[in-house]
């Protein structure tokens, strides 16, 4: 085969996987979609009806996805968390931070997020798959302390 040959097939193979990818990503759509419109519904029947139970507001309340973006694994973590009131579960902060791009769905992806949060030395376990973000201590300076001189 000549070059030429190889890159047109290359290129077509390509575009084949393209194809592929989008029409196995359909379905995922739609089912995101449906959990949206089922959220929605449950939100509206509880406003009308408050005798409906309530469900937990981490299920049901939408987090925007556009805050993550550009953000490093950690940092859209301790936002995921401190919109959640300091908390965060393992699987919904996988699940957000997927959907906004920030990592890619893997056969890992559920041990990378645990590993994250672990090294990251800023949140601490209260639960199985549940961490609370620490208290952030102020910060010092690199040079506080180091030519300090008590004043007299």
């Amino acid at each position: 085969m000549e070059t030429k040959d190889v890159v047109d097939y290359l290129q077509n193979y390509g575009k084949q996987l393209l194809e592929k990818r989008e029409r196995l990503m359909r379905p995922l759509q739609e089912l995101d979609q449906e959990i949206e419109h089922v959220s929605a519904t449950v939100r509206a029947l509880q406003k009308t009806n408050p005798s409906y139970p309530r469900v937990d507001p981490q299920l049901t309340e939408e987090f925007p996805i556009g805050k993550l973006r550009r953000l490093t694994q950690v940092q859209a973590l301790i936002v995921i968390a401190k919109h959640y009131n300091g908390t965060i579960r393992a699987q919904e902060a996988k699940r957000l931070l997927i959907k906004a791009g920030v990592m890619r769905e893997t056969k890992n992806s559920t041990n990378i997020i645990h590993s994250v949060i672990l090294r990251s030395d800023k949140f601490s376990r209260i639960a199985p798959g549940e961490y609370r973000l620490k208290e952030e201590a102020p910060s010092k300076t690199k040079d506080e302390g180091l030519f300090h001189t008590p004043v007299q």
